[in-house]
């Protein structure tokens, strides 16, 4: 079996990408029209799975403020500061945010729960906003290999970069891990 290098974790605002969306899903969704839509599959854009998406949607969608994002890198800062994992690529965007994890011990599903609860309650403590801030789940890819790595760390400092921020502008960016 191959191992783990690390993950590229995505996790994107409430209600902000949602399944049918054109642009495709990641779905677990059951629905007594289309079935159940297989997990980890990604499904192309549907307008009627969108459609049905919103409707089932209980809050307005969420953008992170500025005050938001930075009370989210504060949080990824001191998550990183407890664990045995680092982060070696991230962008931060008011719609999501990409993550490149170093490998854990621990199961990243709950490592990303972790993070995305501590975000969110130390977000209701620092700003206005009480509500849901994160979708369901997320997207994660388990890299296995230095070629997939450097993409992955490529891919994410380019998004920082049309940003204007440049490529590794956050301090807990650990950027001597070497897979």
């Amino acid at each position: 079996m191959r191992q783990t290098i690390g993950y590229h974790i995505v996790i994107a605002g409430y209600g902000l990408w949602l399944p049918g969306d054109t642009r495709g899903s990641w779905s677990t969704t059951w629905d007594e029209q289309l079935g159940l839509i297989e997990p980890h599959t990604l499904h192309p854009g549907d307008p009627v799975r969108l459609r049905m998406s919103q409707e089932r949607t209980k809050h307005p969608p969420v953008q992170l403020s500025p005050t938001m994002i930075d009370v989210f890198i504060e949080t990824l800062t001191n998550c990183i500061t407890q664990s045995d994992w680092s982060i070696t690529a991230a962008s931060v965007e008011s719609t999501r945010s990409h993550h490149l994890l170093t490998y854990t011990e621990r199961h990243i599903d709950n490592t990303v729960k972790w993070i995305k609860d501590r975000a969110t309650k130390a977000i209701h403590r620092g700003t206005l906003h009480q509500g849901p801030v994160w979708c369901k789940g997320k997207w994660c890819t388990f890299i296995f290999d230095v070629d997939a790595w450097e993409r992955a760390l490529t891919y994410i400092e380019e998004h920082n970069i049309r940003r204007g921020l440049g490529p590794r502008p956050y301090a807990f960016i650990d950027a001597d891990f070497v897979p």
